[in-house]
């Protein structure tokens, strides 16, 4: 990901890599359906009607009830803290139970997986649900909705699970996961990101990349200028945030107390950064 400091306030932004492009464009047909499958359930428990108008065509396939529209999407944004950082954070939410309250209560998040057919496959679902449980908590969604297909797409049941209860399922079962040993680990890992930012400056826009790879660990660079030019993409931005909400944060930034700053800057650098095995500068 992209990382920039403007005021104090780090800003993140998803990066997609050449490769990962290349991978997501070049998806092999199996990935390609069940991505589908994900898409075609969200699409199903959204519809206006509690049953679809099965197509008469004879050009459809069999069952057919229409395209999935998978270009359309609804964000939150919520604010939350983790440890003494404040955070804001903006994500996808599939769709609300009722009516929509202006409050996180009613928000659901749609799954599939396939159906568990063993000790197996119970164990790859508790796997799964690490992803589940953080892209739900961390937005305040408070139920997942989890459709159980067949390896040909065919729902066989659907189940409700309260985010807050899915560690207790997983908890004590071999190769589980504990949230709070990874919620001490994202907060251990902003704190060390935004000393290194703010040790070494952060003017004119810099962006730094972030880069997490499994079993090896986290790298963090900052870009150079060829760098910076590519992730303004040619739109009219400073790094990645738009021209206009830089000039608005720099004018802003302009009546803040300087000795103030001057004593927050001075604290971090006479602060070295605790630097866990795995990451590199």
């Amino acid at each position: 990901m992209n990382v920039m400091s403007v005021n104090g306030t780090m800003y993140f932004e998803e990066h997609l890599s050449e490769a990962r492009l290349k991978e997501k464009n070049n998806m092999e047909p199996r990935h390609r359906l069940q991505t589908y499958y994900g898409y075609a359930f969200e699409s199903y428990c959204t519809s206006e009607a509690p049953t679809r108008t099965v197509s008469s065509k004879s050009s459809d396939p069999t069952g057919w009830g229409g395209d999935v529209d998978t270009n359309v999407q609804w964000c939150s944004v919520v604010r939350t803290k983790l440890g003494n950082m404040r955070l804001l954070i903006g994500g996808e939410v599939d769709c609300v139970r009722g009516k929509h309250t202006h409050q996180t209560d009613t928000f659901v998040e749609l799954k599939t997986s396939l159906v568990i057919r063993g000790p197996s496959d119970e164990i790859k679902f508790e796997k799964k649900l690490l992803k589940f449980y953080f892209q739900s908590f961390l937005l305040g969604v408070p139920e997942i909705l989890v459709g159980f297909r067949t390896p040909s797409g065919v729902l066989t049941t659907i189940q409700s699970f309260k985010t807050i209860q899915i560690p207790r399922m997983v908890r004590g079962k071999p190769g589980s996961w504990d949230p709070l040993i990874c919620l001490d680990w994202g907060n251990n890992f902003l704190s060390f990101l935004k000393d290194v930012v703010r040790r070494e400056g952060s003017q004119g826009g810099s962006v730094w990349r972030v880069k997490f790879t499994p079993q090896e660990g986290t790298s963090i660079e900052i870009l150079d200028p060829i760098g910076v030019e590519d992730v303004r993409g040619g739109e009219d931005r400073v790094g990645f945030l738009p021209t206009w909400y830089w000039n608005e944060s720099q004018a802003t930034n302009a009546h803040k107390d300087p000795l103030a700053q001057v004593a927050e800057d001075k604290a971090t650098l006479d602060t070295p950064p605790v630097t866990n095995a795995g990451w590199q500068i």
